[in-house]
């Protein structure tokens, strides 16, 4: 019978979509469900990206993982961490609600300049601190998940909202989540990964534009694993976004190294871990 995941690579898989882009997250699925609390996992990722925000060059990574869940009311997941301000509820699953929510900061890479020539001219974009929280929710099968926050220094200096809902299917070591998510961002955000002023475009031959706030993406995501001997998993994932608005107005991504849609795929081998101890 299908319910929401309770795996903690899941939660893994989640995020790493979030580093499909250069910047805000690519597709921030709904926090599955867990009941296997006070376990953390390690591991490898190999990840297939675009180079920067609106890029249709990609770029192929492999980066290391850890993560932890419920260690002292603290989860860390990818680069972001939150605490379990709100946890309440009758539990996860057919028949069950859940919820949670409470304070998060989480870190986002910015873009560098050369990425591509039609960056000449372009100031780089330095890496964000985001802050804010999030909040989580499930009704039976379903999850929704709102994530909001404000770089604290200085990378985009942009306020950000990612809003996905999702379900998961399940056998005894296989499963499957689909889940779709809608991105909104304040003018200083849009300003520096999809805005032009004057210098730039004389620089780089790009018209000007001065984006507003917005939704400047939607995103249909998905991930699958299969568990291996009950301490391993292998876990694939997948996010295609359409960028709108804003963003799909912009010179840089209507540009010949540009993109209005983007693509992210992501494989991972984690090994679980016990913190109950921690």
């Amino acid at each position: 019978m299908a319910h929401l995941m309770t795996h903690r690579s899941y939660i893994y898989a989640a995020f790493i979509l979030t580093l499909a882009t250069s910047t805000q997250a690519f597709a921030q699925t709904p926090e599955p469900i867990n009941d296997d609390e006070g376990t953390g996992y390690i591991g490898v990722t190999g990840l297939v990206m675009p180079e920067y925000l609106g890029s249709a060059d990609e770029d192929f990574q492999v980066l290391p993982y850890l993560s932890f869940e419920d260690v002292k009311g603290f989860d860390f997941f990818g680069t972001s961490l939150n605490y379990r301000l709100i946890d309440e509820g009758t539990g996860q699953g057919f028949g069950k609600w859940s919820l949670r929510g409470g304070p998060q900061i989480s870190y986002q890479p910015g873009r560098d300049s050369d990425d591509s020539p039609t960056l000449t001219g372009f100031d780089d974009i330095g890496g964000s601190l985001p802050l804010g929280g999030y909040v989580f929710g499930t009704l039976g099968p379903v999850g929704l998940r709102v994530d909001a926050g404000q770089d604290i220094i200085g990378g985009h200096d942009g306020f950000t909202i990612d809003s996905s809902i999702g379900t998961a299917y399940r056998t005894k070591n296989i499963g499957i989540q689909p889940s779709v998510t809608v991105s909104w961002a304040n003018n200083k955000f849009h300003d520096s990964f999809f805005g032009v002023n004057g210098a730039q475009a004389a620089s780089s031959g790009l018209g000007s534009y001065n984006p507003g706030s917005g939704i400047y993406g939607y995103s249909v995501n998905g991930l699958a694993w299969v568990e291996v001997k009950e301490k391993y998993a292998v876990v694939a994932s997948a996010s295609y976004r359409w960028f709108t608005d804003n963003a799909a107005d912009s010179p840089i991504l209507r540009s010949i190294d540009g993109s209005r849609n983007g693509f992210f795929a992501g494989l991972s081998l984690t090994r679980k871990f016990d913190t109950k101890d921690w």
